[in-house]
């Protein structure tokens, strides 16, 4: 107990003194430290008698304003206090451990107090809420030193267990129970100190709560190849504060954060999540979680497939080598803001950047789509790795440090489709460049349903290479010069809405966007150079180029330095 100033002392004494008296033995709490203790008796009581049979220990003292006295063990007490005065205030400190009854043997104070207990409320996990009432018995006023609650696991609990001290007026008052344990049954009574001792209210009792939450899964929206989007609703926390919240996902039925997850803040509610990274047509199990100090619990599951294709790509098939592998093949060229270090797709296929290529730099706020080659971003041994590199040495451009790995080597770093691109899906390691072997293949060896693989073209007045997937239908548009190296871009005239009859059907695009010296202005705009990920010799490496009289797609190198076009594919189911 806190020391009281020795004008709440003189106070206590005068109301004490005040009150009438009758025959009976009362008892004090005594804690370790200052206690305020009120003289009751109606005569003058020397000191070595005030207390019955209650025994000092040594260096106990007891204080008044007038002075103190203190106790020596076999001598008894010492000093300017010998006698307690009828409704004197004192205080007494003591040296216990714990908390005892200091008896008086004598008159007491009519008015007694009385406790009763609130019913406890607002029971969480780890806390809860109790109170009560003090009255006086007969309406005449009582002088209360302190009141509060005290609780334990076991019956009737006393100031010895978890108290709480609640001012010292009369009437109703509220108290709270913290530090709690889940799922335990506690009791608690209400207690009003005064200077006759301690008395109680009823024990009432209660159990805390499991602090497992309640919550249910949302449906799953906006499927595509490689993404989803779900969340959850907690509608209980169960009794304690939720830390973590999220979905989880396996292709396993009964995910848990053990398996794939999101981490999407905390608290009770509405929440949204994110599902990435997953593979085309695969089936997912997906439950919304909520973690609390006491454990997981989950929502109901439920399950969705992927489409068959990822976002970014072009619902068209290629077969890429004698194995049968196929690729969809990504929306559009591949484009970079240094500004914002971000990755996209053009929005069309027939979109290029043209003579702002020759803007490149760090800090360019504007896209360029035109890359020396290994310009992944990557710190892969090059140098000249970043996108926005620009040299006139080829073996800047060496990727991981030697001119004999090809991009797909290694880590596979240094391929631009090694970055999350922000329209293809947004996730890492996703898409790749194709070898020169794949290049000529998709060109010239497959079998397709239409016995058409590629046919030149101008689309929105674009010049390029149309690419047909694997099961184009010669119904769904009448190409010309069809697999003709020779033939000119004019042979096919295509406006915006023709074309996109046939990227519906899977068609596939390659614009004429030129080239970018290695420090030099664009040049060749019309003609067709795209990065394979094939190296050829110390200085080149493979690409691909069609102008309006020729196709290659194994040229015999370009250097390295030079910017050329970028467009990349990811795998597809066969």
């Amino acid at each position: 107990m806190k020391r009281l100033s020795m004008i709440m002392v003189c106070l206590f004494a005068m109301l004490a003194a005040s009150i009438g008296l009758k025959a009976q033995e009362i008892s004090i709490l005594l804690r370790p430290g200052w206690n305020w203790i009120g003289y009751p008796y109606p005569e003058t009581v020397d000191l070595e008698n005030a207390f019955g049979d209650f025994e000092p220990m040594a260096d106990d003292v007891i204080e008044s304003f007038w002075g103190y006295s203190e106790y020596v063990a076999g001598y008894g007490w010492f000093g300017g206090i010998d006698e307690l005065k009828p409704g004197w205030g004192y205080m007494y400190y003591s040296n216990r451990t714990e908390v005892v009854s200091l008896v008086f043997a004598g008159s007491t104070p009519q008015a007694q107090v009385q406790v009763t207990t609130s019913e406890p409320m607002l029971i969480t996990g780890n806390s809860a809420m109790s109170g009560g009432n003090v009255t006086s018995s007969n309406g005449d006023y009582v002088t209360l030193i302190v009141r509060g609650i005290c609780w334990s696991t076991h019956q009737d609990p006393t100031l010895n267990d978890n108290f709480i001290e609640v001012g010292n007026s009369m009437g109703s008052f509220t108290a709270p129970m913290t530090g709690l344990n889940i799922s335990t049954t506690y009791y608690v009574r209400a207690y009003a100190v005064t200077p006759s001792g301690t008395v109680f209210g009823e024990q009432q009792s209660f159990t805390t709560r499991d602090g497992i939450p309640t919550l249910t899964t949302d449906s799953i929206t906006n499927i595509t190849g490689e993404s989803a989007t779900s969340g959850g609703n907690i509608t209980d926390d169960g009794g304690l504060n939720i830390t973590a919240r999220g979905v989880c996902w396996s292709t396993s039925p009964n995910p848990t954060v053990s398996d794939n997850h999101t981490t999407d803040s905390t608290g009770t509610g509405n929440f949204s999540s994110s599902i990435t990274g997953l593979e085309i047509i695969t089936t997912y199990y997906v439950r919304a979680y909520a973690t609390t100090n006491a454990g997981t619990a989950y929502g109901n599951e439920v399950s969705f497939t992927t489409d068959a294709f990822p976002t970014g790509a072009i619902d068209g098939k290629f077969t890429i080598n004698s194995n049968g592998d196929q690729v969809y093949f990504s929306q559009g060229n591949l484009q970079y803001q240094a500004s914002t270090n971000t990755w996209r797709f053009a929005s069309n296929q027939y979109d290029y950047i043209g003579d702002a290529n020759s803007n490149i730099s760090q800090t360019y706020g504007g896209w360029i789509d035109l890359f020396g080659w290994g310009t992944s971003g990557y710190n892969h041994g090059a140098v000249c790795y970043q996108p926005w590199s620009t040299s006139q040495t080829d073996s800047d451009y060496y990727a991981y440090g030697s001119y004999t790995y090809n991009l797909y080597d290694q880590t596979g770093q240094a391929d631009w489709g090694y970055n999350a691109i922000s329209n293809g899906g947004n996730t890492a390691n996703q898409w790749r460049t194709l070898a020169k072997p794949e290049w000529n293949y998709v060109f010239n060896a497959r079998t397709t349903t239409s016995g058409i693989r590629y046919a030149k073209a101008q689309v929105n007045n674009v010049n390029g290479v149309i690419l047909l997937p694997d099961d184009w239908s010669s119904s769904t548009y009448s190409l010309s010069n069809t697999n003709s190296s020779g033939a000119s871009f004019s042979s096919n005239t295509l406006t915006a809405s023709q074309w996109n009859t046939l990227e519906q059907a899977g068609a596939v695009f390659l614009p004429a966007a030129g080239l970018r010296g290695g420090t030099s202005s664009v040049i060749n705009v019309g003609y067709g150079y795209y990065w394979s990920a094939s190296y050829l010799n110390s200085y080149d490496a493979y690409y691909v180029y069609f102008d309006a009289s020729y196709l290659s797609t194994d040229r015999n190198g370009y250097n390295r330095q030079f910017g050329s076009s970028v467009r990349v594919v990811c795998p597809a189911e066969n």
